[in-house]
């Protein structure tokens, strides 16, 4: 047995993308895998995300691509023959992605979920007459023709392998081709309608990081949703939590990843129970947030003495990093905030089964004075997607986020659970073994002071 892990990563982004890049969580996920000998082999597939490719037309090809979306066939065609190509049975497949990334990862576990992963002799012409109904809308009408032979003689033969989907992971899911409206979910207008990112018996574990700050409308979330069969709904373990940023803050790939920090850390701590992580990678992450100045890079001279965008920085404590202006960019005609809580047709949030990170309140409370009021300054944090919801605890201690109307509530989203610091080991300046990455972020001892322009900084990492 083995563990196939494929990760597709967001419009634009590349592992490879030259030396200004940063990587984007689906990347440093993948770093964080441990190659260790003394475990469950794990095999990695990276795929750059749609607009990185070399379409010609001096460069115009790759924006035409990112606009439009073009190239996710061909993204789910590649990662589809990477699981066929190392595929036994047994084997357990996890599929991670960030952005449009997000959204082949969601079609390419549907679509596995359903079909199989077919067997070396039938995949060169099984595979793509399956592909073509799965985008055609009618892969279930014919169900049993794409996943059985029918010989002359004899009975019908199975030609995929049965295969489940341990956990899909994704950073806010933006879909292809035209956004999806909450009542199509996991779904496209367009070449790709019939594409569904969906949950469906087969996917056992479906995590999803959102971003709370993201106010673009192409860039409205697609989130998941419990299938309507209760009894397929009680196999799948669905989370969804809402983080302070924008999408590229929440999916990572800004200068200051101390939000995506926040989200690798929830993604990793979700799926430490099925895939086995470096705790030294790790390290060197809450490192690097806790003390921002050692990411330092001689390719960007003029910006280190920037306070705010620059590398020789402070630590700004826990949930506190930069969030990128989304509203600055296109006109408000193209503005559609987000709400959590609103993408159910009767209001059920039990169906997506959101909640808010504590690093929400902590922000939402540090730009706040006692009485509630916003603080003067720079750094207040007024979130529009949580226009009319008010923090509380509630009947047990765990906070909650309520609206109200007329007195009365309407709607209550629960605080993510969170590790407290009594679970964690008393000493955190040093951690080799699997402690919650989350509560190392939070708790483990921080520098107050950055050490100006020493030499010696860690270079071009992160």
């Amino acid at each position: 047995m083995k563990r196939i892990i494929v990760a597709c990563d967001g419009t634009g982004q590349s592992s490879s993308r030259g030396k200004y890049s940063v990587s984007t969580n689906v990347n440093r996920l993948c770093h964080a895998l441990s190659n260790s000998p003394d475990i469950v082999q794990q095999v990695v597939f990276y795929q750059s995300g749609i607009g990185t490719e070399d379409l010609g037309w001096g460069g115009v090809g790759a924006v035409y691509s990112q606009a439009l979306g073009e190239g996710i066939e061909e993204n789910i065609d590649d990662a589809y023959t990477f699981i066929m190509n190392n595929y036994q049975p047994g084997d357990k497949i996890f599929i991670f992605g960030f952005s449009r990334g997000a959204f082949t990862a969601r079609v390419l576990a549907n679509f596995i979920a359903r079909v199989g992963v077919y067997r070396k002799p039938e995949y060169t012409w099984a595979f793509k007459r399956a592909m073509k109904a799965y985008k055609d809308g009618t892969l279930d009408k014919d169900i049993k023709t794409h996943k059985y032979y029918t010989p002359k003689f004899g009975e019908p033969v199975l030609k995929v392998h049965e295969a489940e989907i341990e956990v899909v992971g994704c950073w806010d899911t933006v879909a292809s081709l035209g956004v999806p409206e909450w009542k199509n979910p996991g779904g496209v207008s367009g070449d790709y309608k019939h594409f569904s990112g969906g949950l469906v018996k087969g996917i056992k574990h479906a995590f999803h990081a959102l971003a709370l700050d993201e106010c673009r409308r192409p860039f409205s979330p697609t989130l998941w949703y419990l299938p309507k069969d209760a009894e397929v709904a009680k196999l799948i373990d669905l989370q969804q939590c809402w983080f302070p940023g924008v999408h590229t803050n929440v999916g990572g790939g800004y200068q200051d990843q101390a939000i995506a920090d926040l989200t690798l850390a929830w993604m990793i701590d979700r799926c430490r129970p099925f895939l086995d992580f470096d705790s030294k990678y790790i390290n060197l992450v809450v490192d690097l947030d806790h003390q921002p100045w050692k990411i330092y890079s001689n390719d960007r001279p003029s910006r280190l003495k920037d306070p705010v965008n620059g590398y020789d920085r402070e630590y700004q404590g826990w949930g506190r990093g930069r969030w990128y202006d989304s509203y600055s960019q296109g006109q408000t005609w193209t503005w559609k905030y987000r709400t959590p809580g609103a993408y159910t047709d009767d209001g059920e949030t039990k169906k997506t089964n959101e909640t808010i990170h504590p690093s929400v309140l902590a922000r939402w409370q540090s730009s706040r004075k006692e009485g509630g009021e916003l603080r003067d300054g720079p750094g207040v944090w007024d979130p529009k997607a949580l226009k009319g919801f008010e923090p509380r605890k509630g009947a047990d201690g765990s906070w909650e986020w309520v609206k109200k109307k007329n007195g009365k509530d309407v709607l209550i989203i629960r605080e993510a659970p969170f590790p407290a610091r009594d679970t964690l080991p008393e000493n955190l300046t040093s951690v080799e073994t699997e402690v919650s990455f989350e509560g190392l972020l939070r708790y483990a001892p921080a520098e107050p002071e950055s050490p100006s322009h020493k030499k010696g900084f860690l270079k071009n990492i992160h």
